[in-house]
């Protein structure tokens, strides 16, 4: 490996707060929506599951703050969010047969994500999280293998990413291995996916005066990571299993300069090595073009 290399960060345009601002009524109406249209569709959200059980969060969120009963407790406006998080992500793919697996997963696993136990069904949500963040930046995206697939230009063609959720440091090699063997699975190049939300505090709100110090701390988030993992990252990037590295950091934040206080906020990193390749160093900017909103 060179020790030249040196690496490339982006920061990527494209911050994921609630900027879509919902009452507790539109919460629960859109958990109520997806749950209904999966029990159509055969997967069961019984109130004794852990996803039916945090779909019914929203619900108590909602008829408490109707009933103006002063019970809205931090904990449930927690639940309720991330019920309504996997809700508009499982809403994205309903249609899309591709997606059942990862369906089914999520309906069958426990999907509380502010603790920091493993499971399939958290797996698949980030799989259909990043789905749903190129979605909705106007990127062509689908649910294929190694995980989803992205159309770069016409001469570029298809380009993988492999989804990785990181839930022990210990693990990071491991999970970069077999993200590179998904990419060369396919044949096709692509990046790396880390989703790195289980290694920040469980069941904790980051408290920041404002969003601009709310990414401003995820993102150190990222590089801190990135340097701790370094090597093993440079080596994927040189070696061409990889074209680079895209790494995402979801917190949920109580931020004093905005209204509502209570935020949903992700940073997405994008890291490569600028010793790259020149094809490498074009599919990278292709890449980001997409995700920025600048074709």
């Amino acid at each position: 490996m060179p020790s030249t290399a040196f690496p490339s960060l982006v920061r990527l345009q494209g911050l994921d707060r609630s900027d879509r601002v919902q009452t507790y009524a539109q919460v629960a109406e859109t958990v109520l929506r997806v749950q209904t249209a999966l029990e159509t569709r055969g997967f069961k959200c019984r109130p004794n599951s852990a996803l039916g059980s945090l779909f019914r969060k929203a619900q108590v969120l909602n008829e408490q703050w109707e009933a103006q009963t002063n019970g809205q407790d931090i904990l449930t406006l927690m639940q309720a969010d991330e019920a309504v998080r996997i809700a508009q992500a499982v809403e994205a793919v309903l249609h899309e047969p591709e997606a059942e697996e990862a369906i089914r997963r999520i309906t069958k696993s426990d999907m509380h994500l502010s603790t920091r136990q493993p499971s399939q069904g958290k797996d698949a949500l980030w799989e259909l999280d990043l789905h749903l963040f190129l979605k909705n930046r106007k990127v062509p995206v689908r649910i294929h293998e190694p995980d989803l697939v992205v159309k770069l230009s016409d001469f570029l063609g298809d380009y993988g990413v492999a989804c990785k959720k990181v839930y022990s440091e210990d693990s990071v090699e491991k999970q970069l291995q077999k993200g590179c063997r998904q990419l060369r699975a396919t044949g096709v190049p692509g990046v790396v996916a880390f989703n790195l939300d289980d290694i920040t505090p469980q069941r904790s709100i980051l408290a920041k005066p404002t969003r601009l110090a709310t990414n401003d701390s995820l993102h150190g988030l990222n590089i801190a990571f990135i340097e701790r993992h370094r090597i093993v990252l440079q080596e994927a990037v040189v070696s061409g299993a990889c074209d680079a590295i895209l790494l995402a950091t979801a917190v949920q934040a109580d931020i004093e300069g905005m209204s509502p206080r209570f935020n949903r906020v992700t940073e997405f990193t994008l890291w490569t090595v600028n010793e790259a390749g020149a094809a490498t160093r074009m599919r990278i900017a292709a890449l980001r073009r997409l995700i920025d909103g600048t074709l």
